[in-house]
């Protein structure tokens, strides 16, 4: 899932901070956490990777939960990072939580569910510094964050709901072209 590389973007991220090379506009971006929820066959990558880069004060690493409302609802942002993915299903969860997300244009999926500038970004894949800089942005900017997570829940709402979806299976199950 990127992870790895989502560590990478996060340290450019807290160096900028440490640097104070950020407005003020929001004042407490030291106070930022970077959470990742899940685990899998690189959890010890992961953590040797955190500790190796001093990380360890803000990065958390929750277990698998069933219970992702609760991640979807304390979070502020989500943030992709993906090499490859199929429909990001869990960009259209964020996004109806009105997350503004943040992913690299890869081939598939995020493109279809974020319009970059306005519901979230989409970063050139390997562009490290670009994801950085967008989700120090948001980090930086509340108005913009609340803005883009609006808009993403919106875009949702009109392209994913099932008041969207059920008349295109209807279609196909009465044999219409789509």
């Amino acid at each position: 899932k990127g992870f790895l590389r989502l560590i990478d973007i996060w340290e450019k991220v807290q160096e900028r901070i440490k640097a104070g090379l950020e407005s003020k506009k929001e004042s407490n971006l030291e106070s930022w956490q970077l959470i990742i929820v899940g685990s899998g066959i690189l959890q010890e990558q992961i953590e040797s990777k955190i500790k190796e880069k001093n990380l360890q004060d803000t990065i958390t690493l929750k277990p698998f939960t069933k219970d992702i409302e609760k991640e979807y609802l304390n979070a502020s942002i989500y943030a992709m990072s993906s090499h490859f993915e199929g429909f990001g299903m869990v960009l259209v969860e964020a996004s109806s939580y009105a997350l503004p997300c943040i992913a690299f244009d890869i081939a598939a999926g995020p493109s279809d569910i974020i319009e970059s500038h306005t519901s979230g970004y989409l970063i050139e894949d390997n562009d490290l510094q670009d994801y950085a800089d967008k989700l120090l942005m948001l980090m930086s900017d509340k108005e913009k964050r609340e803005s883009m997570g609006l808009q993403a829940k919106q875009r949702v709402k009109e392209r994913f709901s099932k008041e969207a979806i059920m008349p295109l299976w209807e279609k196909v199950f009465r044999d219409e072209s789509v």
